[in-house]
């Protein structure tokens, strides 16, 4: 019974090691060098590859829908940058 209860406590701290190594990388290649302009909008983007996966192959056709949507003038992160 004792050795059950410290197998899974080795895998409980590595498992809460791990969430939180993933939370603070998030969080740390997240960020931006650019501060964000204040009542720009910004088109919400993923996690660490910001609005690269949303443009795809038809940026162009993207960026048109985006104009439609927020305006002629928009913030977009291009990865880990605000644009």
């Amino acid at each position: 019974m004792v050795q059950l209860h410290t197998f899974t406590m080795g895998y409980l701290n590595i498992g809460i090691g791990l969430i939180s190594f993933v939370f603070f990388a998030v969080r740390y290649f997240n960020r931006t060098d650019v501060p964000k302009i204040k009542n720009l909008p910004e088109i919400p983007g993923v996690p660490l590859f910001g609005n690269l996966i949303q443009l795809g192959s038809e940026h162009a056709r993207k960026a048109g829908e985006w104009v439609k949507q927020y305006g002629p003038v928009f913030q977009v992160r291009l990865g880990n940058k605000v644009w």
